[in-house]
């Protein structure tokens, strides 16, 4: 895979932002994302607590990138380039959910620290 921190590099010179601004981005939407996804605080935090989503949310940011690179393969810039870049990446806009080995790894940390599903409703 990829070097992550080497590719929000590059996307951050692609779209005239600095890697902070990206970083954030990249975190942010993972909060939303498991929001989302799970409808619960207390379950986004196992789900965070898993490397195997963090995993998955990398490959998914970065093959979202690929398909923006393809589409737009000059460098943008402009006031609304972090919008579309949050735009773009929204989960809002794509219909995704984690992969079995990340749903495993969720399930697996509940079991190690005895988290009963209901606790996390």
């Amino acid at each position: 895979m990829k070097d992550f921190n080497q590719h929000i590099k590059e996307m951050s010179q692609h779209f005239n932002l600095n890697k902070e601004e990206v970083t954030n981005l990249f975190l942010d939407l993972a909060d939303e994302f498991l929001m989302d996804y799970s409808g619960n605080a207390n379950a986004a935090k196992v789900w965070k607590a898993t490397p195997e989503f963090w995993q998955w949310w990398q490959q998914i940011w970065l093959n979202r990138d690929s398909m923006i690179l393809k589409r737009y393969p000059q460098r943008l810039t402009g006031k609304k380039t972090l919008n579309l870049y949050l735009i773009w990446h929204s989960s809002k806009y794509t219909a995704m959910k984690p992969s079995k080995a990340v749903y495993d790894a969720f399930i697996q940390i509940i079991k190690q620290n005895e988290i009963l599903l209901n606790e996390l409703i």
